[in-house]
């Protein structure tokens, strides 16, 4: 009797336990909400999915709800696809982490960056936002490539900031590099390769590349971006709506740089959906896509690069163990995305309106009720 008495407690708490913070989440979400997040929010521990929340409009014009299967800009936690790719491409005999970017694309003015250089983040190479704001390096009634950017960074050839693999900087031209590298060794577009080695075999079905020749890839069920507008100190008056507040971000003159950099890609370009983004977590945690000694890499630091593996910042904390983290920011979006191994527990939340706080003050909120 006593044994089938702790048999129901143990089989209880659990259940209480996912209930419970399931509606902190949701009140921590909806206060967020109220101060301006619109987006979705998912929390899982160990592989079940204990809370999704989905909160405003995935488009402001015509009101359609967001769900959990939208997808929205991930911004730079594309870098985490594009290093898995690599790490495929190793794994496949096709190139090593201290092959040379120059080995490979032809015309690559630096002779000294590796592969694992541009993973993580110590390449040196200038930024490309930068580059192609100068009017002087494209006209801006084109779209810019992988392929247009490359040329350009051949024909310049601007100094490196250090030597590489002696600092870590933040680098989104050198994500660009490996996309590039993919397409080179796979003969298929950076889209293509995602999509069959990586979307398809993790079972992603709604998650989408930034096309090359539209503003947003073809999708139904997709977050617009939208940014606060110049009226927006209108709105604490009861009648403003959020059409009113917010803007198409292809629209905010403070973004018009997504009109001739938004199908570069590597760096960013990836649409996923909180669905779809634990089901790329399961099948890194069971090494559907790669192997346990090369997600361990993944997952990994060196002495230069202290706090950054292959495409996901990692932290070390007292209370969770490693953090294997990153969040995104392009045009309208923002995007955080953390996965704690020890425990298995993963949390998303993405933004369609740029809410500010979203890897700030109401990832620290979520991040405090998992603890």
């Amino acid at each position: 009797m006593k044994k089938y008495k702790l048999l129901l407690l143990l089989i209880f708490i659990p259940f209480i336990s996912n209930g419970q913070i399931s509606e902190r989440i949701d009140s921590v979400a909806l206060e967020h909400a109220s101060e301006g997040f619109n987006g979705n929010v998912l929390y899982s521990r160990n592989d079940s999915i204990i809370f999704t929340g989905n909160y405003g409009y995935r488009n402001f014009e015509t009101k359609q709800p967001l769900n959990d299967s939208t997808i929205f800009d991930i911004g730079s936690n594309t870098k985490q696809f594009t290093a898995l790719a690599i790490i495929q491409l190793i794994e496949n005999g096709m190139l090593a982490y201290e092959t040379k970017a120059n080995e490979i694309i032809r015309g690559f003015p630096y002779s000294d960056i590796t592969v694992e250089h541009l993973l993580r983040h110590q390449s040196g190479l200038p930024g490309y936002q930068k580059i192609l704001y100068d009017r002087d390096n494209w006209d801006r009634k084109e779209q810019a490539t992988n392929k247009d950017l490359l040329k350009i960074l051949s024909g310049l050839q601007i100094n490196l900031a250090f030597e590489p693999g002696t600092e870590y900087q933040y680098s989104n031209t050198g994500y660009v590099v490996l996309a590039s590298i993919i397409e080179q060794l796979s003969g298929q577009s950076y889209a293509d390769y995602v999509q069959e080695h990586i979307f398809k075999p993790a079972g992603m079905l709604s998650s989408k590349v930034q096309n090359s020749s539209r503003y947003l890839p073809d999708s139904e069920n997709i977050a617009m971006g939208y940014t606060l507008s110049p009226e927006s100190w209108w709105s604490w008056l009861p009648f403003i709506t959020k059409k009113d507040i917010y803007q198409k971000v292809e629209n905010d003159k403070d973004h018009k740089h997504i009109h001739w950099m938004n199908t570069i890609v590597g760096g960013k370009g990836i649409f996923s959906s909180t669905l779809d983004l634990e089901k790329w977590k399961q099948a890194l945690r069971y090494n559907k896509l790669i192997s346990e000694n090369s997600k361990l890499q993944m997952f990994s630091v060196d002495s230069v690069s202290t706090r950054y593996g292959y495409g996901f910042a990692i932290y070390e904390t007292e209370s969770k163990g490693k953090w294997v983290y990153h969040n995104g920011s392009w045009a309208g979006w923002k995007t955080t995305v953390l996965y704690l191994p020890e425990s298995n527990e993963y949390l998303v939340i993405l933004s369609n309106n740029r809410y500010e706080e979203t890897y700030y003050k109401f990832e620290e909120d979520l991040y405090k009720l998992i603890q």
